[in-house]
């Protein structure tokens, strides 16, 4: 369906991965994690950009899972220059905002976006006709050669 297509495009783009996930599946989580380990590692990042990629990429769909009735989630992977990014864009129609939550004590509602904040150097959300795509940014220096760059 076209209108489900992630809506947001990393200038200078050099690797693309797109991959939809059954909603309403819990799996979905573990495989959208796998899938963005699978694909981002061959792209020479850094070993815990990698690990910071999947991560978020597990909360972003746990968030799409949870609060929305999506028939299917989208992930999305994307390289540049100087990041590479994951995008999770669901059918929800919820209209809630994006805002990282407030989690107290042991309470593991809340987490997802506070985790995503933490460790990507810049997310966002973009509503688009049908649905919405979380998108996070992880700063990785890839050179022109695909060697790491300098800081």
């Amino acid at each position: 369906m076209a209108d489900h297509v992630p809506a947001f495009v990393l200038p200078g783009l050099r690797a693309y991965s797109l991959r939809t996930f059954p909603g309403q599946d819990l799996a979905s989580a573990r495989a959208a994690r796998r899938h963005v380990r699978d694909t981002v590692q061959p792209w020479g990042l850094p070993p815990e950009a990698v690990d910071d990629l999947e991560l978020i990429t597990g909360e972003l769909v746990a968030n799409a899972l949870e609060h929305t009735d999506s028939r299917t989630i989208t992930v999305t992977c994307g390289l540049t220059a100087e990041a590479a990014a994951v995008g999770v864009t669901d059918e929800g129609e919820s209209g809630a905002a994006v805002v990282p939550g407030t989690a107290e004590g042991e309470h593991e509602d809340g987490r997802g976006l506070l985790i995503t904040d933490a460790l990507a150097s810049r997310w966002g959300s973009l509503r688009t006709g049908r649905g919405l795509t979380v998108w996070a940014e992880v700063a990785v220096g890839i050179g022109p050669a695909g060697a790491r760059g300098g800081s």
